[in-house]
């Protein structure tokens, strides 16, 4: 299915928002963070009720006819089998999931609900911060049942796991969420994993299998994660990175449609930490190449552009003097995030621009036809 151009009905009038008195600015005023912290945790509150789960409190109405009982964890965990010798976490599959498992020490992306016995609301939840959480594999990052839990699925599977305080919080509980001594419920989605060791592989296969995407799309995936490491520190670095990964991941044998959508998703991700890394270096006409590319990419695809990819395009068209495409770019950003301070900079920021470049191309014309300033 092919995404529809995005199309504005019609162009953002900042001289409104600046007759209202609006200074738009990256806010470093503690009180004024503290109450956008407020506006993200009734986000979250909100979103929690989206992820109610009956069947912790014995009152699933889908639950199956038979009876089992016991307390609601006890006829959840009727229809779980042992992970461990010991019994201590309990595993249901909801949806199967593909390939292998973690290899020890990958990095892995899960979205995960916690839930206690008798309450319906999730405890911790990344699908309500809407941001899956990232681990390294049996690195003592996580609860040691959530570690054990995901080390035992495959990619894209999602599954339920009880998990006995021991391998949770222990007798100490969590702040005023989850009491001590309390069994937990996990029901946990496996999104991605990296496998860290797959650059030091690599290149080790034969020439032919290089080209495999399979062998491709693991090694390009840790090409990824390490430029994510070194961009804070040293974004030179981390754009050679990137760059490796696209080189591969674009030359790289497809076998199906599957593997192509996975390579597009990848790309997509690439290009756009290129495209950042471009902004953030001065380097705009290598930015605008691969916001090119990520409009080549999304035709005929379901993929969509975030805003971010639009705002750093428009920083680099700045840079070039393109004021006006710059600001369309900027102006389908703010329809997407018409709350972000920093869009809302550049777009006043390119009307000072624009501003100023009129006038010098109005005294440019004044002077090459002789008109002089009464």
């Amino acid at each position: 299915m092919k995404t529809p151009a995005v199309e504005l009905k019609e162009p953002l009038d900042l001289t409104k928002l600046m007759d209202k008195g609006v200074v738009f600015e990256v806010n470093t005023n503690e009180e004024e963070e503290a109450h956008q912290l407020d506006d993200e945790d009734v986000e979250y509150t909100n979103n929690l009720l989206k992820y109610l789960n009956l069947e912790v409190a014995g009152d699933d109405l889908k639950a199956e006819d038979t009876y089992v009982e016991g307390h609601p964890f006890e006829k959840i965990a009727s229809n779980m089998f042992n992970l461990l010798g010991n019994g201590k976490i309990k595993k249901r599959v909801l949806r199967e999931g593909y390939g292998q498992k973690p290899p020890d020490m990958s990095v892995v992306r899960v979205h995960y609900n916690g839930y206690i016995e008798y309450q319906v609301e999730p405890f911790d939840s990344t699908y309500a911060r809407t941001k899956p959480h990232q681990f390294t594999v049996n690195n003592g990052e996580v609860l040691v049942g959530l570690d054990l839990a995901v080390q035992s699925m495959k990619l894209n599977e999602k599954s339920q796991f009880i998990v006995h305080p021991d391998y949770a919080y222990r007798k100490f509980g969590c702040l005023e969420r989850v009491p001590g001594d309390s069994e937990v419920l996990f029901e946990i989605e496996l999104i991605e994993i990296i496998d860290c060791g797959a650059a030091a592989t690599f290149e080790q296969l034969p020439e032919q299998e290089q080209k495999e995407f399979k062998h491709v799309y693991e090694y390009c995936l840790a090409l990824c994660a390490k430029g994510k490491d070194m961009f804070g520190k040293n974004i030179n670095g981390a754009t050679k990175e990137y760059n490796a990964a696209v080189s591969k991941l674009e030359h790289c044998f497809l076998a199906d449609m599957a593997e192509q959508e996975k390579q597009q998703e990848l790309l997509m991700r690439l290009y756009t930490n290129l495209l950042i890394c471009h902004a953030k270096t001065d380097e705009p006409k290598k930015g605008c190449i691969n916001f090119n590319k990520i409009m080549d990419l999304v035709k005929g695809t379901d993929l969509k552009i975030p805003a971010k990819c639009y705002y750093n395009n428009a920083k680099c068209l700045r840079m070039l003097g393109d004021y006006k495409l710059a600001k369309r770019r900027l102006e389908v950003a703010y329809r997407a995030e018409p709350k972000n301070p920093d869009i809302l900079n550049l777009l006043l920021n390119l009307e000072d621009d624009m501003r100023k470049s009129r006038r010098e191309e109005i005294e440019r014309s004044k002077a090459m036809c002789g008109i002089k300033e009464a």
